[in-house]
């Protein structure tokens, strides 16, 4: 039996806007995650990761940061086209 989808994240992007220029901090990150699995994202400091995982939880600062691409669908439900609340 095929489990539903939990998590849906399609080409996000998540820039910041600095007095040197834009920093382009997640460009494109797409994977989702059916229930009852589990996603481990590792690399480098400074690559991206907690910026991806702070942008699909829509807890980027704005400004500096910006979410200006992408989709995060929950449960179904797209969150970028939520109110904040």
């Amino acid at each position: 039996m095929d489990k539903p989808l939990l998590l849906d994240v399609k080409d996000l992007c998540t820039h910041f806007q600095t007095p040197e220029g834009t920093i382009y901090a997640v460009n494109g990150i797409s994977f989702h995650l059916k229930e009852g699995e589990t996603l481990a994202v590792v690399g480098e400091s400074g690559c991206g990761k907690s910026v991806s995982m702070m942008s699909v939880m829509r807890l980027i600062p704005i400004p500096p940061g910006e979410i200006v691409r992408g989709q995060i669908f929950y449960r179904g439900s797209d969150l970028l086209m939520k109110s904040e609340h």
